[in-house]
């Protein structure tokens, strides 16, 4: 049997090939009677257009970019490897592939702009990078473009796709408080300003409210370009007289290495130091004890990233700034120390 094409499920439903292409692509200008019945008998023959096709008829790719640093390509960030399960299930059911590229240096960003140009991308969608100067020319072209867990200010400038970090850390905090904790460290990541404001001030403001004193001998910064950062930074907070009986991380990975370090020390987590994280990395599960978490569900946010970039592309109204919560993933880690608040 031959494969359908636009021009016959037109002539199977009696309307245009145009009316069957804005169905195909979501498109306003038909009746919603029209819709439904060429939907009806997309669905019933399972039609699915030459992508060729569309593109010739549409003047579109119907390709994205995502745009990643280099290191981002392997299994070293699980976060982004998550948040890129959902853009990639979401793209298929919207007709889209995804290019992968990086913007690291000059060539680089050069590339990117070509493909624009050469109308070989449709929209773009930065994670976890932020490069200013290729954001200002797709600003200048109208570029659709979003920016996911970027760590920028959300002042209206760009479109972000974000997670509620302080209300992550915040929460974070007062469950320690809530199971007892009144000495509590911060293992704080030194890589982005925006993210360290946010989970800094979360951390601060829980203490507050849960009449916690703050001590500076227990915050230490993760400082990323030393070897072993997370437990260069839990061994400085072990270092003084006395140490903290919980310590919430802005990362899995900065959780699961300092209750490494700890136990090498012959202390036990939960039982002398409790540990809470933050993003729910498969990591967390496999850790012991598995560590509690404050989790992203990062495949939504993938999807949610995708489906937000496709109303972009098609000049339907969207959220500029959209914040994500964050749930809590109790395991192993935390003790309950009788007279919790």
């Amino acid at each position: 049997m031959e494969k359908l094409t636009i021009r016959d499920i037109a002539r199977m439903a009696g309307v245009s090939t145009t009316a069957v292409s804005f169905v195909l692509n979501g498109r306003a200008g038909v009746s919603e009677a029209t819709r439904q019945r060429v939907q009806a008998i997309i669905n019933e023959t399972g039609f699915t257009p030459n992508i060729h096709t569309r593109r010739l008829n549409l003047k579109r790719s119907f390709t994205v970019h995502v745009v990643l640093r280099q290191y981002d390509f392997s299994l070293f960030n699980l976060f982004a490897m998550d948040v890129l399960t959902g853009i990639f299930r979401e793209s298929k059911s919207l007709g889209y592939s995804v290019i992968f590229t990086s913007v690291e240096n000059e060539a680089e960003c050069s590339e990117l702009m070509d493909a624009i140009h050469g109308k070989e991308a449709d929209g773009v969608i930065f994670i976890q990078v932020f490069h200013e100067k290729v954001v200002q020319l797709l600003q200048a072209e109208q570029f659709p473009f979003l920016c996911v867990d970027c760590h920028v200010p959300r002042d209206g400038t760009v479109p972000l796709l974000e997670v509620d970090y302080y209300d992550a850390a915040y929460r974070a905090v007062r469950y320690l408080a809530q199971k007892g904790h009144r000495d509590i460290g911060f293992l704080i990541s030194d890589r982005h300003a925006q993210f360290h404001r946010q989970t800094n001030a979360g951390f601060d403001d829980a203490l507050r409210d849960s009449c916690v004193p703050c001590r500076p001998q227990w915050l230490q910064r993760v400082i990323h370009n030393i070897p072993q950062p997370a437990t260069n930074a839990m061994e400085k907070m072990l270092s003084g007289p006395s140490r903290p009986t919980a310590v919430f991380c802005a990362s899995d990975t900065y959780a699961a290495n300092a209750i490494r370090y700890v136990t090498k020390l012959g202390l036990r987590a939960p039982e002398d130091i409790s540990f809470i994280g933050l993003d729910d990395l498969v990591i967390s599960e496999y850790t012991r004890p598995a560590i509690t978490t404050m989790g992203v569900d990062k495949v939504r946010m993938g999807r949610l990233a995708m489906e937000t970039l496709y109303r972009m592309m098609n000049g339907q109204p969207f959220e500029p700034i959209q914040l994500m919560s964050t749930t809590l993933i109790e395991r192993d880690s935390v003790r309950t120390i009788p007279g919790g608040t």
